[in-house]
């Protein structure tokens, strides 16, 4: 190939990848590129997925029936109505074994998440005591898939179902 012929292929290369930047750079940005992770609803969802599990798992015998309204508070539909269902039973038991846990979020992880709605992951310890404990510590690793909806500007916990 001549120096001639060289020269101008480099230069219709160089045109074709100006002309593909150019249209990466200008291009609109599509409605999915409005829940990458670190924007606004992502932290949202994160806080209100933590926030949950954390007043979920956490129990405190002499603070259940406050406990118990912190999780009503950010639950709607199934799950709080199951919640709410088994709420005599979960404060007996708390009180009857004088139960407390400690619940520590250690990752959260969105795995899908739409303007309305979000499937979340969390990975929890509680470190839990009681009368079957007798009074020593144990530590207790939770997987909680929850399912959150939108509900006038506050994410609220509709589903929530252990998992691995």
């Amino acid at each position: 190939m001549n120096l001639r012929r060289y020269n101008l292929v480099l230069l219709l290369l160089g045109v074709a990848l100006g002309a593909a930047l150019a249209v990466l750079l200008a291009r609109e940005p599509s409605g999915d590129e409005e829940t990458e992770q670190g924007s606004a609803p992502y932290a949202e969802v994160e806080r209100a997925a933590t926030a949950e599990v954390q007043a979920f798992l956490g129990i405190d015998h002499e603070l259940v029936d406050e406990q118990a309204q912190t999780v009503l508070d950010g639950a709607t539909g199934d799950f709080e109505e199951q919640y709410a269902a088994q709420l005599d039973s979960l404060k007996q038991s708390a009180r009857a074994q004088e139960s407390t846990a400690v619940a520590t979020v250690l990752e959260v992880g969105i795995s899908e998440i739409d303007r309305a709605s979000a499937t979340v992951l969390v990975a929890a310890d509680t470190e839990v005591t009681s009368k079957s404990t007798a009074g020593e510590p144990r530590t207790v690793p939770w997987r909680i898939q929850l399912q959150l909806v939108e509900q006038d500007g506050r994410w609220l916990t509709s589903g929530l179902r252990f998992v691995g």
